[in-house]
């Protein structure tokens, strides 16, 4: 069912009105100043500090709410510093403030008073600014705790509510003011498509129903997709086929999970589509604080991080050694995955990180970098500078964690010596 036909239920809940003075919120106002079922309903109005006649307006809903026995709370915000400080148009920081106030609110739904027409509008403008099937899909009915009544009432309908009831309201000079861009779609774009089409509202309205339902399918699928990736601590980690398709609402649900909701813009998505599909060890830098990585089989998006390359040596010997990466074990009674023949490691080895020119006889037989070796091992680049060796020169004898070289298996009656590294 698309969102545009459900409702919430207001039983017992308690209601915000977000009233501005005009004819629709304030028609809102009337219709709704003792809803049924709700336990308390207050109006809530909003001076940006935009126009001088800002706090009459707030009056004007103050005083005709006393005459419907509605509390009516009286907010301030100042538009014109936030959007100079910001580099935002009025329009926008009015809008982001005003949401401010509204979200927190101490009630479970805010009423807002948008209609079709409005909703047409919405719709068009960001067709024109070259949204995706989300911002053509228009206004939600429901969406959060935020509830528009009256979204499928057209201008005309309020316009003759207001008039049947009595309900007043007060002009706001900068309606009719194009310099606004939707007052220039509502003034000058739309007379002119309804004089192409008279049908011109309903068919973009027809269209954007049509495109929530297609999108909300596709939101479902990625939703079930989104049980595959793995989050950690250090992250969001994406296996690449699920990225095969495109699938930017997947990455766009992930972003959300990791707390992620501004700033994600359409290259994103497609430089990380682009991204799952290249040769491990690439990456991208994002600006939203994170940094994505093609680690082979998944994509991972963690926190970009100051990276650290340790350099130090500290000579091997059995028992439990401190080194900066943690607490690395080689003894007989240590149960690690890996196991070697300490009696065939050289007593100039040392514990350290890699270099370069370090080269490895992987397990079996073989000599190639340590590089290398590691490629084909699939360890992510990121992840090497951190990876504790024990090392003779340039011969790395084993990867802790990983594997290690042929030249210190264990033959024979030799007694196998456990590898392991604790980060306590």
């Amino acid at each position: 069912m698309n969102s545009r036909d459900t409702q919430p239920d207001i039983r017992g809940k308690r209601i915000a009105l977000a009233v501005s003075g005009g004819i629709d919120s304030m028609v809102m106002l009337h219709k709704f100043a003792h809803a049924s079922g709700a336990s308390e309903v207050f109006a809530v109005t909003v001076n940006h500090g935009l126009r001088a006649e800002a706090q009459s307006d707030c009056e004007f809903v103050a005083d005709y709410c006393r005459t419907l026995g509605v509390e009516c709370r009286v907010f301030a915000v100042d538009v014109p510093s936030y959007a100079a400080e910001n580099k935002l148009s009025d329009e926008t920081a009015a809008r982001i403030l005003r949401y401010r106030v509204f979200d927190e609110l101490d009630c479970d739904y805010v009423f807002l008073a948008h209609n079709s027409d409005d909703n047409a509008e919405t719709v068009l403008m960001h067709i024109l600014r070259g949204s995706g099937a989300k911002g053509a899909s228009g206004m939600k009915r429901v969406n959060g705790r935020y509830f528009r009544p009256l979204l499928d009432w057209t201008r005309r309908d309020i316009e003759s509510y207001a008039e049947a009831n009595g309900v007043p309201h007060v002009e706001d000079v900068t309606n009719s003011d194009t310099q606004y861009a939707r007052n220039f779609v509502r003034h000058k774009i739309m007379p002119l498509l309804e004089q192409f089409n008279p049908a011109a509202k309903q068919n973009i309205l027809r269209f954007a129903d049509n495109v929530a339902f297609d999108d909300a399918l596709l939101c479902e699928r990625a939703e079930q997709r989104l049980a595959q990736v793995r989050f950690d601590e250090n992250g969001a980690h994406i296996p690449v086929e699920l990225l095969a398709d495109g699938d930017y609402r997947l990455l766009d649900k992930v972003f959300n999970r990791l707390g992620v909701h501004c700033d994600v813009e359409r290259k994103h998505f497609l430089a990380l589509c682009e991204l799952a599909q290249n040769v491990g060890g690439k990456s991208v830098c994002l600006p939203f604080g994170y940094t994505a990585y093609n680690d082979y089989a998944v994509l991972t998006l963690c926190p970009a991080k100051q990276r650290f390359v340790y350099a130090f040596e500290i000579p091997f010997r059995t028992g439990i050694t401190s080194t900066p990466l943690g607490w690395a074990e080689a003894s007989a009674a240590c149960a690690g995955d890996l196991h070697i023949d300490v009696s065939k490691i050289p007593d100039s080895a040392v514990f350290r990180t890699r270099r370069t020119g370090d080269v490895f006889t992987k397990f079996g037989g073989g000599t190639k970098s340590l590089n290398r070796y590691l490629t084909d091992k699939k360890i992510p680049r990121r992840n090497r500078d951190s990876l504790l060796l024990i090392a003779d020169g340039n011969d790395v004898l084993a990867i802790m964690g990983v594997e290690i070289s042929d030249k210190v298996r264990v033959d024979g009656d030799a007694v196998p010596y456990g590898l392991s590294l604790r980060a306590d």
